[in-house]
């Protein structure tokens, strides 16, 4: 059997498959798992333990302390722009920037994994959080609400978690292959996004301190593990075949018994080339390349 493979120089790049795109899932999947059920068993027992033996105790009078005290400080502008920080993590919005940017990734990313690391990310997190949050059923404060909310249970927060998911995982995205210094600014407006939503809940009287916290935890560890089990093995090598998508055996690669020859479609400069890899013997390289019409230059 033989497999024609034309391979991208730099510049060029092979457009993976939507197979290729979940690969780095599948090979992740038991550290994902492993991973989602121990932040889902840490962060319920918590919640219950705020809601039962603890409900009486200093952690949850100080919550309500912190809950009365966000409600003397409201004013007119103030709830206005608290009700508009909302909805940088509101259930219309987080779908909406998901989608655009899963869209921009899987056009213009290198990576072959980052239109699905959004996803995990993402999706991760809210199963995590809609699980939790069910087992645990802690009510809201009882404190006077500026605006609305669903009739959801108050911790752990899903907005603060799906707010660092989200934007966390975006400039994660886009710190790839940059400085330092470019990831810490990415990763700090992500972060300072967090904060603003997690100060506007608790100030519209709808999450605990405690509840956003539980948050955070559940979004920064949940980024963590998906940013290095699935973006990382996705990102490609030096010459562009690397990761989930190339190098390793991981994708269509050339491997032995293979001749380079020009690329046909240029007769000037050499943009790209055809690897010919054969499995058995079964019909020689020379073959082939005649039936492509293009001369042959072993590769010594």
């Amino acid at each position: 059997m033989t497999e024609v493979v034309y391979a991208p120089a730099a510049g060029e790049r092979e457009r993976p498959s939507l197979g290729d795109r979940v690969r780095p899932v599948s090979r992740a999947w038991k550290p994902l798992t492993m991973a989602g059920v121990a932040l889902l068993v840490l962060v319920t027992a918590v919640g219950l333990l705020l809601v039962g033996p603890f409900e009486d105790g200093r952690v949850v009078h100080w919550d309500l302390d912190v809950a009365r005290w966000f409600v003397d400080q409201r004013s007119g502008s103030l709830n206005t722009l608290a009700e508009a920080g909302t909805w940088l993590a509101e259930t219309v919005t987080v779908p909406v920037v998901l989608l655009v940017a899963v869209v921009i990734s899987w056009r213009v990313s290198r990576n072959v994994a980052a239109p699905i690391f959004l996803v995990v990310a993402v999706g991760g997190e809210k199963l995590i959080y809609l699980v939790s949050s069910s087992l645990v059923g802690r009510d809201r404060p009882p404190v006077p609400t500026v605006g609305t909310t669903y009739a959801t249970s108050s911790f752990p927060s899903g907005h603060v978690a799906s707010a660092i998911t989200l934007y966390g995982s975006i400039a994660l995205l886009i710190a790839l292959r940059r400085s330092a210094t470019v990831r810490a600014v990415l990763l700090a407006a992500a972060a300072l996004i967090a904060l603003v939503v997690a100060a506007c809940r608790m100030y519209c009287g709808f999450h605990y301190l405690t509840d956003c916290l539980a948050g955070a935890l559940v979004g920064a560890v949940w980024l963590g593990v998906v940013y290095r089990t699935v973006l990382l093995p996705g990102e490609p090598s030096d010459d562009g075949r690397g990761g989930a998508f190339g190098a390793g055996g991981q994708g269509r690669v050339p491997v032995a018994d293979r001749a380079r020859v020009p690329d046909r479609r240029t007769a000037e400069v050499e943009r790209g080339a055809v690897w010919v890899r054969c499995d058995a013997n079964v019909v020689p390289v020379e073959d082939v390349l005649a039936q492509l019409g293009v001369p042959m230059r072993r590769r010594r």
